[in-house]
């Protein structure tokens, strides 16, 4: 009598596959509402650092420009001899921020070049500050007034630039006219040789007497 055959069970049996639930990689709306008060927070701090950076920008132009009025003023009398304040500004925009400069004159000739000896250093401006036009309280704008031709070096180097030009007595002889005369800086970038404004910062003005060439500030 034949035995039973016992079943052949298979040595491995699959089993069919686990579901697994899929890792949360997202944000929550919590997240999101903590992550944009974050970064909004940012922008505003941001902006503020930029503005007081413009704003301390603007105050050291303007009190180093007055500081200069009065320094170019104060040599003429004392060397009794005509004084020019020049202001170059930048043709190109990476050619930095506006520079000034003290020249010593023989004499004034407002037709002609006038040959002069730089009193002292090149003084730049802090960068972001530029010149603009434009009238103020019906007073003229140096930078709308004819340009001052100098040269310097022997003649090597010469340039058409905005200035004031002071006499050994004091007061302005140029530019030309009888009024005070008004210089305005604001935040702003060159290009192209042109002033552009970068904010919304209210510009200085600085005010030079005719008589007494005297420096102060006004507010636009």
């Amino acid at each position: 009598m034949n035995s039973p055959r016992r079943a052949i069970l298979p040595t491995h049996v699959s089993r069919p596959p686990r579901f697994r639930r899929p890792s949360s990689t997202g944000f929550t709306l919590v997240e999101l509402i903590v992550v944009i008060a974050v970064v909004l927070l940012l922008m505003a701090v941001g902006v503020g650092m930029l503005t007081q950076s413009r704003g301390e920008a603007l105050r050291s132009a303007t009190e180093q420009f007055t500081s200069l009025v009065e320094q170019a003023r104060t040599t003429a009398i004392a060397r009794r001899t005509p004084i020019v304040l020049a202001i170059q500004e930048p043709v190109q925009s990476d050619q930095g921020a506006c520079r000034v400069g003290l020249f010593e004159l023989g004499e004034w000739n407002p037709d002609a070049p006038n040959e002069g000896r730089l009193v002292q250093r090149w003084q730049t401006l802090p960068d972001g500050v530029a010149l603009f036009g434009g009238e103020v309280d019906s007073l003229a704008n140096v930078k709308d007034q004819r340009a001052i031709s100098l040269t310097w070096k022997g003649g090597s180097e010469s340039a058409e630039m905005s200035g004031l030009v002071f006499s050994p007595r004091g007061g302005l002889l140029a530019p030309a006219g009888s009024e005070s005369v008004v210089v305005t800086f604001a935040a702003g970038t060159y290009r192209d040789g042109n002033a552009v404004r970068t904010g919304d910062e209210r510009g200085k003005v600085i005010r030079v007497g005719r008589v007494v060439a005297r420096p102060w500030q006004m507010d636009l």
